[in-house]
């Protein structure tokens, strides 16, 4: 499938922590707001159905089964408005809790279902919430996308195997006072340095809770644009071209790959 440019609206969203229905009812007015836009794609921030409870003693009760009324309300609301949907929520399954995303396509099929595989241990992650076991792909309009969630772009390996299985947008739903709008800031350094690294674009989609500053990065390593702390919604586009470009001073850096070279670690 030929590849066209493909228009983006970042959701930055404001959450009631632990208030599943009006997080709810919220994604459904932003939803609705963000597709007049023409938006190919909406995404909204991580763990936007719980509100990121994960320091809530209540998480278990908050945590919903995948399917669930709250996933399928999404999944009728893509169909609804023909737009695919970037969502998130605490899941459960059996006696674990996951930080999950899913991935809603035009006809309301959810195409892709991540669990963040990367837990903070400093903020009480790790007690939280079960890590996932493995990364995920697929197909929006031509172009191939991946899903990583908030603390796993701190492993180079995680936008790495995503790029290594051809992903060319990287959707990154996240909830954490890093995003702050700053350009001289560690987070964007290493969030622009994940993207040109890879030859990829990123997307990151923040709280307003958390300060915002969801961004749109480039497969060369520039900030395409970003927003600022209040809750909106950012409209950008990924444009193939720039996938091909070969600006100067910039390098064919994973066709010069020695994969031999390198150390495989054992789990």
């Amino acid at each position: 499938m030929t590849m066209s440019k493909l228009k983006i609206a970042a959701v930055q969203m404001k959450v009631r922590v632990g208030d599943l229905q009006a997080n709810l009812n919220r994604t459904s007015i932003l939803l609705q707001d963000a597709v007049q836009s023409g938006a190919d794609l909406v995404c909204f921030p991580e763990s936007v159905l719980d509100g990121y409870a994960c320091r809530q003693p209540e998480l278990p009760d908050l945590a919903r089964p995948i399917p669930c009324f709250e996933s399928e309300e999404i999944a009728r609301l893509a169909l609804k408005h023909k737009v695919w949907v970037l969502w998130s929520m605490a899941e459960r399954m059996g006696e674990s809790i996951y930080n999950s995303a899913l991935l809603f396509d035009r006809q309301g099929k959810l195409r892709l279902h991540y669990r963040k595989t990367h837990l903070c241990r400093e903020v009480g992650e790790i007690d939280a919430y079960h890590p996932g076991s493995s990364l995920q792909i697929s197909d929006i309009n031509g172009w191939t996308v991946g899903v990583m969630i908030c603390f796993d772009r701190h492993y180079p390996e995680v936008a790495r195997s995503l790029a290594l299985q051809g992903v060319q947008l990287i959707i990154h739903p996240t909830a954490t006072v890093w995003f702050k709008p700053d350009p001289l800031s560690l987070n964007t350094a290493m969030m622009r340095t994940r993207a040109y690294e890879n030859r990829c674009f990123i997307l990151s989609i923040n709280q307003v809770n958390y300060g915002g500053g969801s961004a749109l990065f480039g497969p060369w390593g520039e900030v395409i644009d970003v927003a600022g702390e209040e809750e909106t919604i950012l409209i950008v586009e990924a444009d193939p071209l720039q996938l091909e470009l070969q600006p100067d001073n910039h390098f064919d850096i994973l066709a010069g790959r020695r994969p031999q070279l390198y150390i495989s670690e054992k789990p």
